[in-house]
């Protein structure tokens, strides 16, 4: 290409580019060009994955090949495709016209960074020149060379990570001196004539004959050969020229003029590099050194400037650490290459994929063009997401070395104006951080810095945050981003922070998320408050910038946002007013005219005075300050309350009254008493600051009104605010004792808040009167509250000898009482006597006299007939003083209270009000609640004395007289019908129930009209009978307890339009009052299950017609003639509630119908596999479940125990383990849970016991777990012995473990205190103990060997009951016995489920034993489990009940027949006893089966699977076995065996037994015979013969046949041998857990079938 052409071409026209793009296809539209180059024509083009750009030679001959550039490019792209900071080309395309070169369009190369703002920092101009000789050490190392390195072919991304790219090895190394058009045509592409070429690469042909002469030759060959070797230091020079350039703010160190001079050493640039720091001048110095021998290589000048030129922290943490945070993002695809060239021609290469970091022709920090709509996580939230998570980690590198900051002398500390003590999670400024694993308050609250002192690896990750959290889609990335933020601010500069991080949070508070918005201002007042110094450019930060930005936030529609900003907006002014100080310091001090530019440019801001910017800036934060204050949402008016006081400096007096106090004063008129309490919690600092005539003539007055507010919080909150008013001496005397004759009374409230609000205001004030004031008038009036005289008048004082208050239930009634006032001369007296004016010391003393004065004159009858429910209530005569000294108070609130409702009623939106006054209670609306008595089906037969009437009496009756309702929980509460009249306010919406459709309430008391054949029912009467024509007598409704007060609606039955049709006649009736109303009543309807007693059996409904059709179809029935309860209302809701309770209380209706059955066809029982887990590598030893199924522990022979969280089952299902446990330096052999906690024990081969806690906690869906404790360590005595079984149980007194050891050692130890309790010695010659089981009591245990030996143990005593042999029978050897378990269906806990090894030997039968089933109490064996290959018609011995052979006492006879048992050949059928008499005629010989044993190594058992047991011990056994509980209890036994198989055997149906895994899908499943003959039985599985299955194909099995079926069943089944099973109950029922001999654990969902 460059090496090939004469000077004649390169001033050939070129035409129209587009042309050129058009030949790559139509998924590359020609966009525009980039620069001038004459050799390379660039364009940027669009493609359909972002912008590309496009380098295009133009063949002068269409016969030209480009095959050997094509060649050495590829080479290039492959070398270079790996590291980090190379971004080469991408794809290569030739055709006959020209040569094509692709890659991604990056948005800014290093030209251009430089001069765009923000500036770059003395750190990142040393970062990027970090990156650039990090990339050109790593292409050297790979052989390759630029060729043409400048400021235009370095790539800058937003987070300034640096990508070299333009490799130029298709341009010439050499350029003739004496001809600078192949220098401009080649190089000169930006035509500033700067030259970065380095001088040894200038020739001619008189110095360098041989490199004219082999570009000569090259021209003549045009094969596309290289004119020479672009080398290491050609390469350094230029590299030199590029960071000069960066350092020296892009001015360029060399034109090709000054390159010429410089060549002949007539040029000196030491003037030029005067201005860059000395480390990084020397290193520039070395780089363009003229003789390239002298010029270090990249390794050398990257190793010589370690921790001077760049930071220690760029080569050991912040290179790789950026570099992986980039990698970090999806796999990109490449835009493939154009499809349609032209003359068939194939593009060069479509596997290349982009260099991630960001979407194709986007700058990696820029929004796509195409951005998807829904959030799904993109690259940048990835990136934040990783660096959030390790941010903990990246701090420490970001901290300055102290020895490197200047100290000060002067230290000037801007702090805001309110010095409140911040409170965490309350208060939101200072914000708390929210960052793994690191400390939530910010640095500077735990005493550290604001800033640093000058920029440092901290901008580097800020840049890396910043340009990542635009292209966000998820809310929670950018919300972690500002906590980055945050933390990072510490670490910055105060112009880093203004310049580089503001701009990004201002952003995000535009979000459309609100949380970010919300987050965004907290974040955005938090940085603006941690800055101390600001420059004179961002002096008008708050004014032009801050203020514009946020002001929308007031008017935000999200309540959230709103109310943050009303919490900011106090830290906002104080703030605003500290910039506003600050920039005046800098003007004073003469800061600002720096240059006549600057001064000229900023003059007219300057002219503006100090007063003036407070001014503006007052009328701005006023503006937001009034749309907050009046903003429809209560909680935002508290947020606004919650900081006042600084509000209040800043408005000054004159505002603070024209602005906040007159709009402070309507919340008092508002609904919600927090927003009132908020008021008189706030009002201390805005009267302190409105001054004392505001106090007085606005605040006080409003404050002795809220005296009297309904709400009790915000009464006593009102008296904590006197007394702080009064603490602070803001009260003239009089309004004190204006005061203390309103608060005296509180003494006597029932409130303990307001007793003690009280008793401290007049403590306050009695220390602010004179001394002759406080006993002379005061004291008196204070007397009759105390029981005693006092010394001193303080808090406690009062406290201690205060009187009784007044009961509440007499307060609550007398302000009932009060809302009558008009009506009661009591009341009436106290208005007339309220009207007379007194002074204020006048009033404290007339307390004194009602002080012991009773309510006797001025009683109307009203009066009387209320003191005499008072009286009922428990007022006695000393509480009639008490009433009398609150007689004011409750007058007040009986007012309030009522015109409260008065307001609640005259607003029209009566569903909101409902909502706001709490729950609806109906009696407050006066409806009259009705009782209705369900029937039961006996009822109808029997005579009345026996039916209900007992039990409804229970639950209806009250001694005083009220009327039972229907209360939302359909329960046995009683309330007064009298109780219905109240003043508060529902009374309008009752009053219009009431009168609707100008009808009679069918919910009134009168005594009903008679209708039809019915008698009317009065309260008196409880004995009448009432008669329906039609039906016999004997059918009655039952009557009401003469107590109750039944409504007209009583005395009508059911009416056909019901559900349930009910017989009655077609009589008239009154219509019912009907009222409607916006508000939803919820509530939960539920009953007794069961009402009908037990002294009335149930009847058949075959004896009386009856119709009990319970369809949803909307059609006419006929009506039934019987009635289910007493309501006969019209209402649909109510009668489908008490059809459906009456269906609930008779289900035994649907026994007439037969047993339910299943929908579709019977289901075979199955086995899904949920999870295979292969986290062990060696044999599973045993598996544990904890006690709530939340979680089960592996045990395994590689040394691990692993708990497995059984919610992952379900949901974010995951192979690996919650914990894995290691400590455990040996084998583990078995695990066991302890009863009701989260632990586990643990013991292992080399005699270690360990108790380990596993620590939850559940904090959502997915409960959480934390470290593994250990919280005992126990060992065995002896070396070599271990624990091989254990069994736990808690007891009243200890945590009882029970554990049996290789050595027959069976030892309970208490692990509370880690005591052996006891030890009870197994005999040794029966061999290790391998198994154990303990019975439900915990009275007996019994052990199993490995020779064969069951060992009954009495637990209690420490007795060795009895000992025999087991697994003989067939055998005539001693067998490993692998686990028993006590059966948990028979036997009455007495019998055990055992199963041992089977036979090895050649004359075994063809069947085989798995488990036995044994009475330990007689040793006797009642049922055996076997498996057999053959017909199931074969003949089967009968079974019948055999003894066992008791185990030889004497050591030495156990040793010597084990002896026997082992010599080759022996026979031992005349030297141990048989067991059974079964005929040894059958025995066949039979070849060694090849197949694994049928052996069971594992089985569990239960009740029911999938149901409410899977206890391995039997929870019947206080029961009586009977048939019915056999018919309801399905026990289930689950084995996992040698060759593989799970089986579910059924004991209630063997039939139903299957094969759950291991079954292969060409084999016949096997047959289930249950054989029995008295008290024992035989179960048997019967396979059919291997040649009958073989014998039903013919053909062979196909090859690819085969290796599908192996594939299907590979992990479907376990590969080896089944060691471990247990059954799980969460979070799916029927759940097994099997573990095999190669590690493997398998979650299985068993289905069962029906």
């Amino acid at each position: 290409m460059g090496n090939v052409h004469s000077g004649s071409t390169l001033t050939r026209t070129t035409g129209a580019l587009d042309s050129f793009v058009a030949e790559l296809g139509g998924d590359i539209i020609y966009e525009r060009s980039l620069g001038s180059a004459r050799f390379l024509k660039s364009v940027k083009c669009r493609h359909k994955s972002g912008s590309v750009v496009i380098k295009i030679f133009i063949k002068p001959d269409p016969g030209l090949s480009l095959r050997n550039y094509h060649r050495r490019l590829k080479v290039e792209r492959e070398a270079l495709f790996d590291i980090p900071n190379v971004y080469n080309y991408q794809a290569f395309v030739e055709t006959d016209k020209a040569g094509y070169i692709i890659r991604q369009w990056i948005a800014s190369n290093l030209y251009d960074r430089i001069s765009t703002r923000p500036f770059l920092s003395m750190i990142e101009k040393r970062w990027i020149a970090f990156q650039l000789l990090n990339a050109l050490r790593d292409t050297r190392n790979r052989k390759i060379s630029h060729g043409d390195i400048k400021s235009e072919n370095i790539l800058v991304t937003s987070w300034n990570w640096v990508y070299l790219s333009d490799f130029a090895s298709y341009k010439p190394t050499f350029l003739p001196l004496d001809d600078p058009s192949e220098f401009s045509f080649f190089f000169d592409t930006s035509g500033r004539r700067t030259c970065y070429i380095a001088p040894e690469r200038f020739y001619t042909a008189s110095t360098n004959p041989e490199i004219s002469a082999k570009k000569s030759k090259l021209l003549d060959e045009n094969e596309g050969k290289r004119d020479g070797k672009v080398t290491e230091a050609m390469d350094c020079f230029s590299a030199g020229c590029v960071i000069a350039e960066l350092f020296l703010e892009g001015a360029p160190l060399f034109t090709l003029s000054q390159l010429f001079k410089y060549r002949e050493g007539e040029f000196n640039v030491d003037a030029q590099l005067v201005a860059i720091d000395e480390g990084v001048r020397d290193l520039i110095k070395q780089m363009i050194n003229l003789d390239p021998a002298a010029r270090p290589s990249f390794d050398t000048l990257l190793h010589t400037s370690r921790g001077t030129v760049f930071p220690e922290s760029f080569y050991s943490f912040l290179y790789n650490y950026v570099s992986s945070v980039n990698d970090i993002s999806p796999t990109y695809s490449a835009p493939s290459p154009p499809t349609a060239t032209p003359s068939g021609v194939v593009p060069s290469s479509s596997t290349t994929t982009l260099r991630p970091g960001s979407s194709l022709g986007h700058p990696p920090g820029a929004p796509t063009a195409e951005s998807t709509p829904e959030a799904l996580p993109s690259e940048s939230d990835h990136r934040l997401e990783k660096l959030w998570g390790d941010y903990e980690s990246v701090e420490p590198y970001l901290i300055p070395d102290i020895a490197d900051e200047p100290s000060t002398s002067i230290t000037v500390e801007y702090t805001a104006t309110s010095a409140n003590i911040s409170r965490p999670f309350q208060d939101i400024l200072p914000v708390e951080l929210h960052i793994p694993n690191h400390d939530s308050s910010l640095q500077i609250v735990r005493g550290g810095r604001r800033a640093a002192f000058e920029d440092g690896p901290a901008l580097i990750i800020l840049a890396l945050v910043t340009a990542n959290i635009r292209n966000c889609h998820l809310p929670t990335s950018k919300i972690r981003a500002l906590d980055v933020f945050l933390a990072l601010s510490c670490h910055l500069t105060d112009e880093a922070k203004l310049d580089r991080m503001i701009p990004y949070i201002v952003d995000l508070i535009h979000d459309e998320a609100a949380i970010v918005r919300s987050a965004a201002l907290r974040t955005l007042m938090q940085v603006l408050m941690l800055v101390t110094v600001i420059t004179p450019s961002n002096a008008a930060i708050f004014p032009e910038y801050i203020i514009p930005n946020i002001k929308h936030l007031a008017q935000d529609p999200e309540v959230s946002v709103r109310c943050t900003y009303a919490q900011c907006i106090a830290q906002l002014a104080d703030t605003a007013v500290r910039y506003l100080e600050m920039g005046q310091a800098l003007k004073a001090h003469g800061t600002f005219r720096l240059t006549v530019d600057t001064q000229e440019y900023d003059q007219g801001h300057f002219e503006v005075s100090y007063d003036a910017s407070m001014q503006d800036l007052q009328n701005s934060i006023q503006e937001h300050l009034s749309a907050l204050l009046m903003d429809p949402s209560s909680i935002v008016k508290r947020a606004i309350l919650h900081n006042i006081s600084s509000l209040c400096i800043f408005l000054g007096r004159q505002k603070t009254n024209d602005v906040l106090l007159s709009h402070m004063i309507t919340y008092l008129n508002d609904r919600d008493w927090l927003l009132r309490h908020a008021f008189f919690e706030s009002i201390v600092d805005v009267a302190a600051c409105a001054g004392g005539r505001s106090l007085e003539e606005y605040i006080l007055p409003l404050m002795i009104q809220a005296l009297s507010d309904v709400e009790e919080t915000v009464v006593a909150k009102v008296l904590s605010t006197l007394t702080s008013l009064c603490e602070l001496g803001l009260f003239q005397k009089m309004r004190i004792w204006e005061l203390m004759s309103a608060t005296l009374g509180f003494l006597f409230h029932p409130n303990v808040w307001i007793r003690q609000g009280s008793a401290a205001f007049i403590a306050s004030a009695a220390r602010h009167l004179p001394a002759s004031d406080v006993w002379c008038i005061l004291y008196p009036s204070l007397r009759h509250f105390l029981k005693s005289d006092i010394k001193e008048i303080n808090e406690l004082s009062l406290l201690m000898t205060m009187k009784p208050p007044l009961p509440r239930r007499v307060l609550d009634a007398a302000v009932q009482w009060a809302m009558k006032a008009d009506k009661t001369s009591f009341w009436r007296g106290a208005r007339r006597n309220s009207v007379k004016v007194e002074s204020p010391r006048e009033s404290v003393m007339s307390v004194r006299k009602t002080g012991n004065s009773t309510i006797t004159r001025n009683k109307s009858e009203e009066d009387e007939v209320h003191l005499s429910k008072l009286q009922q209530l428990g007022m006695t005569s000393s509480e009639e003083s008490k009433l009398l000294a609150m007689r004011d108070y409750i007058l007040k609130l009986a007012n309030a209270t009522s015109s409260f409702a008065s307001r609640l009623n005259s607003d029209p939106e009566m569903g909101r009000n409902l909502k706001v006054i709490g729950d609806i209670e109906l009696q407050k609306l006066g409806v009259v609640p009705q009782t209705v008595f369900l029937k039961t089906r006996s009822s109808e037969f029997m005579p009345r004395s026996s039916r209900l009437a007992s039990s409804s009496r229970r639950s209806t009756q009250d001694s005083s007289g009220r009327t039972p309702i229907l209360s939302p929980t359909f329960s046995n509460r009683v309330l007064s019908a009298e109780y219905s009249t109240s003043g508060a306010p529902f009374e309008d919406l009752r009053r219009r129930l009431a009168t609707i459709n100008g009808s009679v309430s069918s919910v009134g008391l009168g005594p009903p009209p008679s209708r039809g054949n019915f008698s009317p029912i009065t309260p008196s009467t409880s004995s009448t009978s009432h008669h329906i024509s039609g039906l016999p007598t004997a059918i009655e409704r039952p009557s009401s307890p003469t107590e109750s007060i039944l409504s007209t609606a009583n005395s009508q039955i059911f009416r056909a339009t019901n559900r349930l049709h009910i017989g009655s006649t077609d009589g008239q009736k009154a219509a019912p009052a009907v009222g409607s109303s916006k508000a939803n009543a919820t509530g939960l309807l539920d009953t007794h299950s069961k009402i009908r007693t037990e002294e009335s059996p149930d009847l058949s409904g075959r004896s009386s017609p009856m119709s009990m059709s319970t369809t949803l179809r909307p059609r006419p029935r006929v009506p039934s003639l019987l009635p289910i309860s007493t309501y006969d209302g019209q209402e649909p809701g109510i009668s489908n509630l008490l059809e459906n309770l009456y269906l609930d209380n008779n289900r035994e209706l649907q026994q007439d119908f037969g047993p339910k059955i299943h929908e579709g066809p019977p289901r075979q029982t199955d086995a899904t596999l949920i999870s295979h887990l292969a986290s062990h590598s060696d044999a599973v030893t045993g598996i544990a479940v904890s006690p709530d199924h939340m979680f089960f522990v592996t045990a395994s022979d590689d040394k691990t125990v692993k708990v497995w969280d059984t919610a992952r089952l379900e949901r974010n299902v995951t192979t690996k383990p919650r914990h894995t446990y290691n400590q455990h330096h040996a084998r583990v052999k078995c695990v066991c849970m302890l009863e009701g906690v989260h632990c586990y024990a643990s013991a292992a081969d080399d005699g270690s016991l360990h108790i380990i806690r596993v620590h939850i906690t559940q904090a959502g869906a997915l409960p959480k777990y934390g470290k593994l404790q250990i919280i005992r360590e126990h060992r065995v005595d002896t070396i070599g012995e271990y624990i091989t079984c254990m069994s736990h149980f808690n007891s009243d007194s200890a945590s009882n473990l029970v554990y049996a050891t290789t050595h027959s050692i069976i030892t309970v130890l208490d692990l509370r205190t880690m005591r052996v309790l006891q030890t009870m010695e197994n005999p040794r010659h029966y061999g290790p103990i391998t198994c154990m089981c303990i019975d439900r009591k915990r009275s007996w245990l019994v052990v199993g060997t490995s020779t064969g030996v069951l060992t009954l143990w009495d637990r209690r005593f420490g007795l060795l009951l009895r000992s025999w042999h087991v697994g003989v029978a067939s055998t005539g050897r001693s067998v490993r016995i692998h686990q028993c378990v006590v059966h948990p269906l028979k036997g009455k806990g007495n019998w055990v489920m055992v199963s041992m090894e089977s036979p090895r030997r050649s004359t075994d039968r063809s069947y085989t034993n798995l488990v036995e089933v044994w009475d330990i109490e007689k040793a006797v064996l009642m049922e055996t489990f076997m498996t057999r290959t053959g017909s199931s018609a074969d003949p089967v011995p009968d079974p019948h009940e055999l003894i066992g052979v008791d185990a030889e006492i004497r050591p030495a006879a156990a040793i010597a027949s084990l002896v026997r048992s082992r010599q080759v050949g022996g026979d031992l059928s005349d030297t141990v006893p048989r067991l059974s008499s079964r005929s040894t005629s059958t025995t066949k010989d039979t070849k060694i089966p090849t197949t694994p044993s049928p052996d069971v190594r594992a089985f569990v058992v239960g009740l029911d699977f999938a149901g409410h047991s899977t206890s391995h011990r039997s929870e019947l056994t206080d029961l009586v076995e009977t048939s019915s509980i056999r018919s309801a209890v399905r026990g289930y036994l689950i084995s996992g065996s040698e060759d593989r198989k799970m089986r579910l055997w059924d004991l209630g149906k063997l039939e139903r037994t299957a094969i759950l895994s291991g079954l292969e899908s060409d084999i016949e499943r096997p047959s289930y015979q249950a054989f029995s003959t008295g008290t024992a039985s035989t179960y048997v599985e019967t396979w059919p013969p291997a040649s009958v299955t073989g014998a039903q194909s013919n053909r062979p099995p196909q090859r690819m046949s085969l290796i599908t079926h192996s594939q299907q069943n590979l992990l479907r089944s376990h590969q080896d041998v089944i060691t471990a099973l247990v059954s799980i109950e969460s979070p799916f029922r029927g759940g097994i857990i099997s573990g095999d001999r190669a590690g493997v654990v398998k979650v299985w969902r068993v289905e069962l079938g029906d």
